[in-house]
């Protein structure tokens, strides 16, 4: 949808800062409406509740004639004075609508490698129209700006956002596809995630490819080369930690001998004491 259009010195011109708080409100959500809904300016009576969320509605839309910001309609409702100074007509929304969309077919059969449609005389060329609109084909900042929207037929990823391979034209212009049960990476994917495969070890980058394959598939995945994916994914994968052999170190306080009971003890006290003692009598019978 095309974007509403205001003057940068909209909120200083002298009729709109004299309204009230609601009219003020009435008066840019009705431009917005417009502009979404393609009526060239025009607030159809049945239709004024649904612009805006303000009390006394006919009443803010009283003080906007008043203002000279909206013109009475008879038998339909009101109409935006000058809205199109700012703003294009519906028809030249339309007709930018069907010439982005007529490029965007073009950009995607050239991309495709097959045959692309004629241009007709005088037309932009041919990129990516769903680009961010500084960069769309049109190059009219003016009458182009819608904002931006993701292409549904081509994959949004979160990582790196390489669904093909830089290095390999064959792969470049191959079709979009699901990854398969058995998918594997190639040689060349092996050489670009060599640091990887010897951190992960064997046995747990295959554990690795496993998941990866488990979860495209979840997600049903659209890709030409999944190979750039895979590298990623290993990039992010986790060494298993080093399990503990079958020698353990014993730890402080683990099994700590139990203390003598305090009968035990005294026993041993007596025990010594007779010992002294006997040992005493033989050394005076010695000497």
């Amino acid at each position: 949808m095309p974007w509403a259009r205001f003057d940068d010195r909209f909120p200083s011109n002298r009729k709109v800062r004299l309204l009230s708080d609601g009219a003020f409100r009435l008066y840019v959500s009705a431009i917005c409406w417009s502009a979404e809904n393609l009526t060239d300016g025009v607030i159809k009576t049945a239709e004024l509740r649904l612009v805006a969320d303000v009390r006394a509605t006919r009443t803010r839309a009283k003080e906007l004639v008043e203002a000279g910001l909206l013109e009475v309609v008879e038998g339909v409702g009101w109409k935006i004075h000058d809205y199109h100074e700012y703003n294009p007509t519906a028809e030249q929304v339309r007709a930018d609508r069907a010439q982005k969309t007529a490029r965007q077919q073009r950009w995607r059969k050239n991309r495709q490698g097959s045959a692309p449609d004629p241009d007709p005389p005088g037309n932009s060329p041919d990129v990516d129209a769903s680009t961010d609109a500084s960069r769309d084909a049109s190059r009219n900042g003016v009458r182009d700006a819608a904002p931006s929207r993701p292409d549904p037929s081509r994959p949004v990823t979160s990582g790196s956002g390489r669904e093909r391979s830089a290095g390999s034209d064959a792969r470049e212009h191959a079709a979009l596809s699901l990854i398969t049960p058995n998918w594997q990476p190639t040689e060349a994917d092996h050489t670009a995630a060599a640091a990887d495969l010897r951190r992960l070890g064997p046995a747990a980058a295959a554990t690795a490819t496993a998941k990866f394959v488990r979860h495209h598939t979840a997600r049903q995945t659209h890709a030409a080369d999944f190979g750039p994916l895979w590298i990623t994914w290993l990039a992010r994968e986790r060494a298993d930690p080093p399990t503990q052999g079958a020698f353990l170190v014993g730890l402080p306080g683990g099994n700590t001998p139990t203390p003598p009971s305090f009968a035990q003890r005294m026993a041993e006290l007596d025990a010594q004491t007779r010992a002294d003692d006997a040992h005493a009598r033989e050394t005076g019978e010695t000497g």
